[in-house]
């Protein structure tokens, strides 16, 4: 038997109120509380591609929360339809970890995170004691999967600061024909340049002949963003790749429940 799916909304913390529409699917033994999976979809907005991790992570007993943060934000998504800033989506990422941990069915020791492109630069910021401590007096995301987050970005445009990062597995996961960054080994790059203490944290794949947006099922198409071949502009292939979807399904799986075990 399937999860049971709920229509939900729950507060961001912007100053301003801001209500964030959302999937939440609870799997059916709700006999104790769950691990719960906050699931970030990218610049274009909510796709196929975050039910397919919802899919195989509910079958792995954890909730998941599927929020439209473009939806509130009245944005149609795309390169000139998302936020100016991924800073300014934190507040919804903090008021989804508020929304589960008050749930019944949620251990709110147990909540974690995976974004995708703009998800994952969201959940790559969330990693940062700098962006966590503003919305939490203690404690973080108990586990981040940041998936193609533009890697190299980091540490060298304003705002996109990733150091001293909070006390939490993240593991990072990139596709080695990804165009946004053109270097197979931009995520295992990034991490070699941390200090020791946050290189310990963080886990690297690099998944083969897999490009932008491998995970979006029915995506084959050409798309221009600023912030691709590393800062240049111009054109950039987003292609599905099932084998590559595959295996980050189950890199999910696996990293969320030894992460979130008991």
């Amino acid at each position: 038997m399937g999860p049971s799916l709920h229509y939900v909304s729950f507060p961001s913390l912007h100053d301003a109120p801001l209500a964030i529409a959302a999937r939440l699917r609870l799997p059916r033994t709700a006999s104790h509380k769950h691990p719960a999976i906050l699931i970030l979809h990218g610049s274009a907005g909510p796709s196929l591609r975050e039910g397919g991790y919802a899919d195989v992570l509910n079958e792995a007993g954890f909730v998941t929360l599927e929020p439209d943060q473009w939806a509130a934000r009245g944005l149609r998504g795309g390169a000139e339809g998302r936020p100016k800033t991924v800073v300014e989506t934190l507040p919804d990422l903090y008021g989804a970890h508020a929304f589960l941990a008050a749930h019944p069915a949620v251990d709110a020791r147990r909540i974690g995170v995976i974004g995708f492109s703009f998800g994952g630069v969201a959940a790559m910021l969330a990693a940062t004691r700098a962006q966590n401590e503003k919305f939490l007096t203690e404690g973080s995301f108990a586990a981040l999967m940041p998936v193609y987050p533009v890697c190299w970005t980091y540490n060298r445009v304003p705002g996109f600061e990733f150091r001293d990062l909070v006390d939490a597995p993240i593991h990072l996961v990139t596709g080695a024909l990804d165009q946004y960054d053109n270097d197979p080994e931009a995520g295992p790059k990034l991490v070699a340049g941390l200090p020791a203490q946050d290189r310990g944290r963080v886990r690297t794949t690099v998944i083969p002949q897999a490009h932008h947006g491998f995970d979006m099922p029915g995506a084959d198409m050409e798309v221009q963003d600023p912030f691709g071949n590393q800062g240049k502009g111009g054109p950039l292939t987003m292609r599905y790749n099932a084998d590559a979807t595959a295996q980050s399904h189950r890199l999910a799986v696996e990293f969320f429940t030894r992460a979130l075990a008991r």
